[in-house]
């Protein structure tokens, strides 16, 4: 005689853990990638019916009356707009559109068309006064989903538009000097081994010699490196961007040796994943290291600016504005040609 099995009931439900400071937190999503419909601290939960009509409620077709702003979150989940996005964006926004749907997911549609609102979402944002990158993405996430509603009809107006943000950067300043470069090349841990090797200088520098976020670096094959330029589609906005191979990066890209796949590879020889990539950096930054990996695009543009590009140009190639490449011709490249001028007459 055959043993019973328990039958395993297929629900399509996603969970989740997370350690936190107050202990595990459970998270139940409808699907993976889907709405967060379920959230316990402790023991994992335990599936049962009322979870499962969650879900169904969940994907229930679009058409459906639109309520709460859980609704809208459901549907914005499921647009093209959200599909579009780059799998690193949509993760990060799966998280704070989650964080809205825990303080306001149950408000009904029509509270977000009172202006009143708005200093609710405000106070919302301020919980994370002391992490101003944290409260920014809390109003930006907020603006950019009733922003969307609004252009389907479904709000008449956008409440969270224009909210201040907390976080401010001089981005003029974010560029890397010589004295960045000498540290890092400097950085060793503690048994006095460097912890700069040929691979990361490969990568930063490569970054400074084209203005490509981390992203597109990792991504770069020798397919989209051509004699004159650099050809590629850019994953966050999706542009072919048009790199000029001048003379410094024809010699970096012949110093790696043309191959097949992609030009980055790690010390194993890998192509390096963007995460690989960036924890190397962050493992070789020494301590006090005020740049990051995305500050050499502000980089790239100082260097195009003193080869003689115009700040339109600048601005075409690395997708930023004329105004932007301005403020840091204005405080690297036209200084520095100010200190070479006045150095000159006095040596005369």
């Amino acid at each position: 005689m055959h043993g019973k099995h328990k039958a395993r009931i297929v629900t399509g439900l996603h969970l989740v853990s997370k350690r936190t400071a107050q202990g595990r937190i459970w998270y139940v999503y409808a699907w993976r990638g889907g709405p967060c419909i379920h959230r316990v601290p402790g023991e994992k939960p335990v599936i049962d019916m009322a979870l499962i009509s969650k879900a169904q409620h969940a994907r229930a077709p679009s058409s459906s009356k639109l309520e709460t702003l859980d609704d809208i979150l459901d549907r914005y989940r499921n647009s093209p707009e959200f599909k579009g996005l780059a799998d690193s964006t949509q993760r990060d926004y799966r998280l704070w559109l989650d964080r809205v749907s825990s303080k306001f997911g149950s408000a009904p549609i029509d509270a977000f068309q009172d202006q009143r609102m708005r200093t609710e979402i405000i106070d919302w944002r301020n919980t994370w006064a002391d992490q101003p990158r944290s409260a920014d993405k809390a109003s930006v996430t907020m603006a950019t989903v009733l922003g969307w509603a609004q252009g389907e009809g479904l709000v008449s107006v956008n409440i969270a538009a224009g909210i201040r943000q907390l976080h401010h950067v001089n981005k003029s300043d974010q560029v890397w000097e010589t004295r960045h470069w000498e540290a890092m090349q400097a950085s060793k841990d503690a048994a006095g081994r460097s912890l700069y090797t040929d691979h990361l200088d490969r990568a930063l520098r490569l970054a400074s010699l084209t203005g490509l976020r981390l992203g597109d670096l990792v991504r770069l094959t020798w397919n989209d490196v051509g004699d004159k330029a650099i050809i590629l589609t850019t994953r966050k906005r999706k542009g072919r961007a048009i790199i000029p191979i001048l003379p410094d990066l024809r010699s970096l890209l012949d110093s790696i040796g043309r191959g097949e796949g992609e030009v980055l590879r790690n010390s194993r020889g890998k192509p390096w994943t963007e995460s690989g990539l960036g924890s190397v950096f962050q493992k070789a930054k020494p301590e006090g290291f005020d740049r990051t990996m995305h500050d050499l695009r502000g980089t790239y543009a100082t260097w195009l600016a003193m080869r003689g590009l115009t700040d339109d140009e600048i601005a075409r190639t690395i997708g930023w504005t004329a105004k932007r490449i301005s403020e840091i011709r204005a405080r690297y490249v036209d200084e520095a040609r100010v200190v070479v001028s006045m150095v000159e007459r006095l040596s005369a």
